[in-house]
């Protein structure tokens, strides 16, 4: 989780950290004049609300991944009913709300990639202004992740105080690193600087396993990034795990979660940190949110043979 890791996974081959075919969302489903629906959905965890929001979809191949041979993914996505070999991957984000707190669990790609940005018309679908947003946490400090903080005029979510791992900070604000990567890969770093900045005091770094807000404590979950981190909601006997990017195929590494997606900066801590968190929450049946998982992205894992299973949880009728 350092320079050298960073370095050894641009240089690696055959996994392309770029190599990800983006396309906007009409344009990938074969029908420039029809849109899907708005994506949002609410959850209960206790006495928070918890809403669910799509921001967008990027189609990942299974030549972004390691560990995971052509014929893997071939079996893997004909199990998945999927056509392949892109598989669509949803972007989400979610809002935490109590009463008097209003959270933003990642703020969605915007103009990051193209078939993102879809997150403010999710949060005025939910009713959600931007103003009333008190915090917003970050998973991580992925373009597709922090894209929506910036607008033209500057900061998106001017009330909120931003809250990220240290590590993340550290690590993506680097300007020799940055320099030693290769070009395509410089404008993460840029992106993440010019939020750090604009955000300016309002940034409030985080260490390791800490508690927020009473009832939303982040979890260290590193591999993906140094920093990476999920966010656990409580309230009374009631849980739900926002796992950030433990998952971003859910088709290939759910079954194998020993495949590492070419976007981790130390893939095998990254591939250490799933397959114990997946053995975690299968064992405990904790209720599990993710960033990449199949929108709303809320259910529940089980094993499956020598890999799992998402279980995604049914419509919620009455909150």
């Amino acid at each position: 989780m350092n320079r050298r890791a960073l370095l050894k996974l641009a240089a690696a081959a055959p996994v392309a950290p770029l190599a990800i075919q983006f396309v906007p969302m009409a344009q990938a489903a074969g029908h420039g004049d029809v849109t899907q629906v708005i994506g949002v959905q609410h959850f209960r965890v206790g006495d928070w609300i918890v809403t669910a929001l799509l921001d967008g979809s990027l189609p990942i191949g299974p030549e972004n991944f390691s560990n995971l041979s052509a014929e893997e993914a071939e079996a893997f996505t004909r199990a998945a009913f999927a056509e392949g070999p892109a598989m669509p991957t949803g972007v989400n984000a979610y809002v935490l709300r109590n009463g008097s707190q209003t959270v933003l669990v990642d703020a969605g790609g915007a103009n990051a990639f193209p078939g993102l940005g879809a997150l403010p018309a999710a949060l005025e679908a939910a009713e959600i202004a931007a103003d009333d947003v008190t915090h917003v946490v970050l998973t991580h400090l992925h373009p597709d992740h922090i894209g929506g903080l910036l607008g033209e005029a500057g900061p998106v979510f001017a009330n909120a105080s931003i809250h990220v791992s240290s590590a993340d900070i550290a690590f993506w604000t680097d300007a020799e690193i940055r320099a030693q990567v290769p070009e395509a890969f410089q404008g993460f770093f840029d992106l993440a600087v010019a939020v750090i900045e604009a955000y300016g005091d309002k940034v409030m770094p985080f260490d390791g396993d800490t508690e927020l807000l009473p009832g939303l404590a982040a979890r260290a979950l590193p591999g993906h990034t140094p920093g990476h981190s999920g966010f656990l909601v409580s309230s009374g006997d009631a849980e739900m795990l926002i796992w950030g990017d433990i998952i971003h195929v859910a088709a290939f590494q759910f079954p194998k979660p020993a495949a590492a997606i070419g976007f981790d900066v130390d893939p095998e801590t990254a591939v250490t940190t799933r397959q114990a968190l997946l053995a975690e929450v299968a064992e405990s049946r904790l209720t599990v949110a993710g960033m990449h998982l199949p929108f709303p992205g809320v259910g529940h894992v089980v094993t499956d043979g020598e890999g799992y299973r998402f279980v995604p949880q049914d419509w919620t009728f009455a909150l």
